[in-house]
């Protein structure tokens, strides 16, 4: 799958050639990559990956198209973001919508008279053909914000989406642990934060629980006096 890597390489520098000057005209030139995840109707992975060039209000197809019958691998998505933060410094924007999430890469004008890849702006996006393919996407997204949380922290939106899909994440995990699973959980944390977790309990929860676990409601009663 390695070769993947290197077709997406030369169809970047094929359509915009690496350039002394990368900057070559008054007009925004923009490459969109998208990764598309989904199944044939034997229910076998696809990932469609293909390319768009233009500029910030038109783009179209290029000639080039891959079909993968199996999900890209994700190491081949990280050497493909690293390559590219080689030649576009920082991540610029991070968007993420219910079946798709994109990262774009953009040079500084400083850089515009410098040797690189002559595209102001690639745009990496990655789809889910249906919601059924949602949570193969979400592996990739994960995936990208841990490995890159550093690059993408730098984009004005991503706190917020970042908090927004970590939010969302922990809930799914819980809303799919077990009574076990939790338990297996909860037994390792600190005691510092299991203290924590009790303490945003409601006062009649925690008294509730307390009392179950000490049926002697004397003990109860001596301990609140004994705070008092």
């Amino acid at each position: 799958m390695t070769d993947i890597l290197t077709k997406i390489k030369d169809e970047i520098c094929t359509v915009h050639p690496i350039s002394k000057s990368r900057k070559k005209s008054k007009e925004s030139t923009v490459m969109e990559i998208y990764f598309t995840f989904g199944a044939t109707y034997d229910n076998k992975p696809i990932t469609a990956i293909g390319f768009l060039d233009g500029n910030e209000y038109s783009r179209s197809s290029t000639s080039t198209f891959y079909r993968l019958d199996e999900y890209i691998n994700l190491e081949i998505v990280n050497e493909l973001i690293s390559y590219l933060l080689t030649e576009y410094p920082c991540i610029s924007d991070f968007s993420l919508s219910s079946q798709s999430f994109s990262l774009s890469f953009e040079y500084s004008f400083e850089m515009g008279s410098q040797q690189g890849i002559s595209y102001d702006k690639i745009i990496l996006e990655f789809n889910a053909h249906t919601k059924e393919f949602i949570p193969i996407l979400n592996k990739y997204l994960s995936n990208i914000l841990v490995k890159f949380t550093n690059e993408l922290s730098q984009t004005s939106t991503f706190k917020y989406k970042y908090d927004e899909y970590c939010n969302n994440l922990k809930m799914n995990i819980l809303d799919s642990l077990d009574e076990k699973e939790i338990e297996q959980m909860i037994k390792i944390l600190p005691i510092e934060i299991k203290r924590e977790m009790l303490k945003n309990l409601s006062s009649q929860c925690f008294f509730k629980y307390y009392q179950e676990q000490n049926s002697n409601e004397d003990m109860l009663i001596k301990q609140l006096i004994k705070n008092e």
